[in-house]
């Protein structure tokens, strides 16, 4: 097995180079770094990584929080977060809170005593305060936890926008939304305040079913749309998450209610689930990719000193055209 000196010595430069290079410690000059590139691929180097760790004081891992790995939403933001964590020589721990608090808790202990770097928090089950009395690298997505926690989130207020206007072209005039916890501080809640705002505007009501705090299955879904059975039968337009409009879908036709001729169903998130159900669900679509790299770099340049920190990034959304609506 190649070491650190065999390296230094097919690249012809000195040991520390290597350990600079390695460990990103220092200044290495371009023409020694590919040299030292190319040792490393041909001797088939496989730096020790917990030796790196120790020396660098860091674990190399990064926490990522999220409420409920069944949501198709964070199960994408989940695997595109991984990857690009992994393009920076760190590895994932990821926690589920599964709608308790004790578990967000537990993980903001392990960044208090150095067992990850940093957290990247999806998660709305303690209090604000709680991260705000840390001092370690945090990143919050689509929730807003104060002005020293860089915030990453969608443009929910034209997600709202794009499907209230949708629905309103489409002649609804009896709309229902099935929201989020209004009592959290999230802008993910903007997209039901905006579509509320715009179907107002068109002298148009809307029926705000508030969904409880952190439930995201398919079978709350079901069970809350039992419960308001005839206010479903009378609507004609309806919005919801990806998992609600789904879910939506399937009671509905059970029903006898034909989609979309007598009811339009609009999603949000426009993840790979709306695309693999037949028909493909309308929705406004999320860049997920984009919002894993923007919380990635975000914690890495937090963890590296960086000043140069955006402390409030918003992603764009566009609409996808199903069969739904």
């Amino acid at each position: 097995m190649a070491t650190i000196k065999d390296v230094a010595k097919h690249a012809d430069v000195g040991i520390a180079t290597v350990s600079r290079m390695i460990n990103g410690t220092g200044y290495v000059s371009e023409s020694s770094r590919k040299r030292i590139e190319e040792a490393i691929r041909e001797l088939n180097f496989i730096p020790n990584e917990r030796a790196r760790n120790l020396s660098r004081k860091k674990s190399g891992i990064i926490g990522v929080i999220i409420p409920d790995f069944q949501t198709p939403f964070y199960a994408s933001f989940i695997r595109q977060v991984e990857i690009e964590l992994y393009r920076y020589g760190y590895k994932t721990m990821v926690c589920n809170t599964v709608k308790t608090s004790d578990r967000e808790q537990e993980y903001i202990d392990m960044l208090d005593r150095n067992i990850v770097d940093g957290l990247i928090t999806c998660a709305l089950s303690v209090e604000d305060t709680v991260y705000q009395q840390i001092d370690k690298p945090i990143v919050s997505m689509d929730h807003d936890l104060g002005p020293k926690i860089p915030l990453i989130h969608s443009d929910h207020r034209k997600g709202g926008r794009i499907l209230a206007e949708y629905l309103v072209e489409q002649g609804c005039r009896r709309v229902i939304q099935i929201g989020g916890f209004f009592r959290v501080n999230t802008p993910s809640n903007d997209r039901y305040l905006e579509f509320e705002n715009v179907m107002n505007k068109y002298h148009i009501s809307v029926r705000t079913l508030e969904m409880e705090w952190n439930r995201m299955d398919y079978s709350y879904y079901v069970d809350l749309l039992k419960n308001y059975e005839d206010e479903v039968r009378q609507a004609d337009g309806i919005f919801a998450s990806d998992m609600g409009a789904i879910a939506l879908y399937h009671f509905v036709t059970d029903m006898g209610i034909k989609v979309p001729r007598d009811l339009k169903i609009v999603g949000y998130d426009g993840t790979d689930f709306t695309r693999m159900v037949t028909p493909v669900v309308t929705a406004v679509c999320q860049d997920i990719p984009l919002l894993a790299k923007k919380c990635v770099d975000t914690i890495m340049k937090l963890i590296q000193g960086d000043q140069d920190i955006e402390y409030h990034q918003i992603t764009d959304v566009y609409l996808q055209k199903g069969g739904t609506a």
